[in-house]
């Protein structure tokens, strides 16, 4: 595993972690007063937007990390022996004829 999938792999696990957990619930809590609110102030409708935007952006940070993730434990091999491994049989001149 790569440092980048090993620093995926942590920040993830913080995401989840019960800290992150009561975080996210705050700003639930937040939007949830703000969009229920009768006459909302201008920043308060913006602090809304910012927030599902923020949200948004985290699960697709989240998504796109998961998925290194997965795929870094698939590559878990030498990356150089696996383009040895995918040289053609034929040397030279013979790879141009190789159909």
């Amino acid at each position: 595993m790569t440092t980048t999938s090993k620093m995926a792999q942590q920040f993830l696990v913080e995401l989840h972690s019960k800290d992150s957990q009561s975080l996210f619930q705050k700003l639930d809590f937040l939007l949830d007063h703000l969009e229920n609110k009768e006459d909302p102030e201008p920043f308060e409708v913006q602090i809304v937007d910012m927030a599902y935007q923020a949200l948004d952006r985290i699960k697709s940070l989240e998504s796109i990390l998961k998925n290194h993730v997965a795929e870094s434990d698939l590559l878990t091999g030498d990356k150089l022996q696996d383009l040895y491994d995918k040289k053609p049989i034929s040397v030279g001149t013979q790879v141009m004829f190789n159909d």
